[in-house]
């Protein structure tokens, strides 16, 4: 299976650094590239995204600013080239964070854990009911 991937990135350089990892890589598609983070944005939920790899300082906004204000609902790997945002990147819950410029192994161990826990995501079941249990749920009298 391959995961849908999106590179943001307001460092043209650097976008394309990460692009190429990511086209390289025989788990991920790279479905979008962008400058603009907030037209990124609107293309993970368009295009159900599983993968995010977002640049901590952008022009416009940081990546910490971007996540308070929206619900991304895929892997999210920060990225920077100073280290000290790691540990706050890691309050937000993302799934990793590398420097920049990135090593491919490194990258290729960050995709391999992400990877992992998308799968273990999938196999999770929902809870399910019968009828008269969901019956009992609601107070019909």
């Amino acid at each position: 299976m391959r995961y849908k991937t999106i590179v943001i990135d307001d460092s043209s350089i650097q976008r394309l650094a990460t692009s190429t990892l990511v086209k390289n890589h025989p788990n991920l598609e790279l479905v979008g590239s962008y400058a603009n983070p907030y037209q990124a944005i609107k293309a993970v939920y368009d295009q159900k995204v599983d993968v995010v790899f977002l640049d901590v300082l952008m022009e416009d906004v940081t990546a910490f600013e971007l996540l308070d204000s929206i619900e991304i609902n895929a892997a999210i790997v920060l990225n920077s080239t100073w280290e000290n945002f790691a540990e706050r990147a890691f309050d937000y819950g993302i799934n990793d964070f590398l420097m920049k410029p990135m090593p491919k192994k490194r990258f290729d161990i960050a995709v391999g854990k992400i990877i992992q826990q998308i799968k273990r995501k999938e196999v999770k079941q929902p809870k399910t009911f019968t009828f008269s249990e969901l019956l009992s749920n609601f107070n019909l009298n």
